[in-house]
């Protein structure tokens, strides 16, 4: 069965998670494909789908909403999770809540098997000036929250769902 693993980043740290998700799936004994979707990969030929995006500003990667929306017919006819990567995931005042993720589901009406917000990093290294200063000015934590054991453990447990 093959799991097509989309996603858009902007710093990295969604990549790294959409790699832990098909290193895990090839371990679960499913056959994933890795892309992203600033390539425009094609979802026709998977028989399921894990969909992540970074988030900005509250918001999913334009390219992915784009994305999404190009593909939208494709999508609807497999089992589809989704993901969302950022570094406010972490925030233990969220519930595990991510605005951006609840807004996209409102807005596309898509019906995944699940969705889970992976929390990210925030390296001033890895982003732009003018995003570093409002970062600052917002005394937003900076530093890696990735928990890949978690990302590993939440693909072990939406595998089977993904079968249909």
């Amino acid at each position: 069965m093959t799991v097509l693993v989309a996603y858009a980043t902007h710093s990295g740290a969604t990549r790294t998670v959409a790699e832990t998700l098909v290193e895990t799936l090839r371990a679960e004994g499913l056959d994933p494909v890795l892309a992203d979707v600033a390539e425009d990969p094609d979802p026709a030929g998977h028989d399921a789908a894990i969909l992540g995006s970074a988030v900005r500003v509250e918001s999913f990667e334009k390219s992915f909403v784009t994305w999404v929306s190009r593909h939208r017919a494709r999508i609807d006819e497999v089992p589809v999770a989704l993901f969302s990567c950022s570094g406010s995931a972490a925030d233990p005042a969220k519930g595990g809540r991510q605005k951006a993720t609840d807004d996209f589901l409102e807005r596309t009406g898509i019906a995944p098997v699940a969705v889970k917000n992976f929390p990210g990093w925030v390296l001033m290294d890895r982003i732009p000036v003018h995003e570093q200063l409002l970062l600052k000015s917002m005394r937003t934590p900076t530093g890696d929250f990735r928990d890949l054991p978690a990302v590993a453990a939440w693909a072990r447990e939406i595998a089977p769902g993904l079968s249909g």
